[in-house]
């Protein structure tokens, strides 16, 4: 066979989202190790094995590099929600079972949330309040107001939330995930009960 007439072999396709998915795994891992704010798209690129510009094709800036990071938190709250209730506490044991599984992005979500990520803390601490909104739903005698009481209501567990995940997550409590979220699930309750009477929301 000659050159002329040799086969023209085709470049193997890229899988955009599987490469776009592992930069978002490997960056939540160096920006937790190095510093959210110490480490590089540099520090980035080596540790994920590829040359600095692939990042830029498919994040323009390290800023939409941290938000993919933010988003998949965000996306894993909102997908644990979506999913039937079965219980006090299985929306937070469902988005402790995903993050187990890359618990990177969480812990750097969840540690700099509240200390240096304040805009983080103003977008997920609605979310969570939405979350648990259903439980604080005021009754038809509920004195004026009562709405507005609810979505208080719904977000005074956003800090121990918060602080809980990354103590479960690094296993720094002694109790095993079963025990996690059968307290909970009692601490959702009890925080129902009293929730409801404090905002006068029956």
């Amino acid at each position: 066979m000659t050159a002329a007439t040799a086969p023209v072999r085709k470049k193997p396709r890229v899988d955009h989202a599987a490469r776009r998915d592992e930069y978002v795994r490997v960056a939540a891992r160096v920006l937790l190790d190095k510093g959210l704010h110490t480490a590089t798209m540099r520090d980035i690129a080596d540790a994920a094995g590829a040359a600095k510009v692939l990042f830029y094709r498919l994040f323009p800036s390290r800023e939409a590099l941290v938000e993919a990071i933010f988003e998949r938190v965000a996306g894993a709250i909102e997908d644990a929600h979506a999913a039937p209730w079965e219980g006090y506490g299985s929306m937070v044991a469902r988005v402790l079972e995903t993050a187990r599984q890359e618990p990177a992005p969480f812990l750097l979500v969840f540690r700099n949330c509240r200390a240096s990520q304040p805009e983080w803390e103003a977008r997920l601490r609605p979310l969570l309040a939405r979350t648990a909104l259903p439980l604080f739903k005021p009754g038809p005698d509920a004195p004026p107001g009562a709405e507005d009481r609810a979505q208080m209501a719904a977000g005074a567990l956003f800090g121990l939330f918060l602080d809980s995940m990354v103590r479960w997550l690094e296993d720094s409590d002694g109790l095993t995930d079963a025990e996690r979220i059968r307290w909970w699930g009692r601490i959702v309750r009890e925080n129902r009960a009293a929730g409801r009477e404090a905002y006068r929301l029956d």
